[in-house]
C-alpha cells in the first residue's frame, strides 16, 4: 500500500466565526501535509472546499494553480530536510487566508534556502513554478519561519466578489 498525504485542519483563531468574510475581515485555514507528491491534490481539495465555504468559488481555478505551484515547490524543498511529523515523514504547511480584499496562500517548507526563479529550458519540466506565481499573483514573496521558510502569494478579490462577500 502506498503512502498517502495526511492533512490536519486547524483554525488559527478558534473563536473565528464561519462566514464569507467575518467581522474582522479575515478567515484562515492552516493545514499540515506530508511532503509527498500526493500533497498537491490534497492542497487543491482543501483550497476548493474553503473557497466554497467562503463563497468565492469563482477564484478557484487561478487559486488552484497557485496553490499547486506553492505546494509542489514546498514538497521538493523539503526533501532531505528536517521538519518531520513524529519522525516519520517530512511535513509542509499550507495557509489559506481570505481578507476583505484578497486571498493569501502560504506554503511552509523545512528548507531555509530562498526560492529563486529559474529560466526553464524549452524541454525542461521544472523551473516554471515561481514564474507562474509571478504572472498570476498580484504579489508574492518569502520569509524565514520555524527553521524553514514560507513562500506566499496574494490575489486580489475581484471587486464584484468583494462587495458581495462584504454584504453577506
Amino acid at each position: 500500500m502506498g503512502v498517502q498525504a495526511t492533512a490536519m485542519h486547524t483554525r488559527h483563531d478558534p473563536g473565528t466565526r464561519v462566514s464569507p468574510v467575518p467581522a474582522d475581515g479575515r478567515q484562515t485555514r492552516y493545514v499540515r501535509l506530508a511532503a509527498l507528491p500526493s500533497a498537491v491534490p490534497w492542497a487543491r481539495r482543501v483550497l476548493r472546499h474553503m473557497l466554497h465555504e467562503w463563497q468565492v468559488e469563482s477564484m478557484a481555478d487561478p487559486a488552484a494553480l497557485l496553490v499547486s505551484e506553492l505546494v509542489t515547490n514546498a514538497v521538493e524543498a523539503s526533501a532531505g530536510h528536517t521538519g518531520r511529523d513524529h519522525g516519520m515523514l517530512p511535513m509542509i504547511g499550507l495557509g489559506i487566508r481570505l481578507t476583505a480584499a484578497s486571498l493569501v496562500l502560504e506554503a511552509w517548507d523545512a528548507s531555509p534556502l530562498r526560492p529563486v526563479p529559474q529560466e526553464p529550458g524549452i524541454e525542461g519540466d521544472h523551473g516554471r513554478g515561481l514564474l507562474l506565481i509571478d504572472a498570476l499573483a498580484d504579489s508574492w514573496g518569502h520569509r524565514a519561519a520555524d527553521g524553514g521558510k514560507i513562500v506566499w502569494c496574494e490575489v486580489a478579490i475581484p471587486s464584484a466578489l468583494a462587495s458581495a462577500s462584504a454584504a453577506s
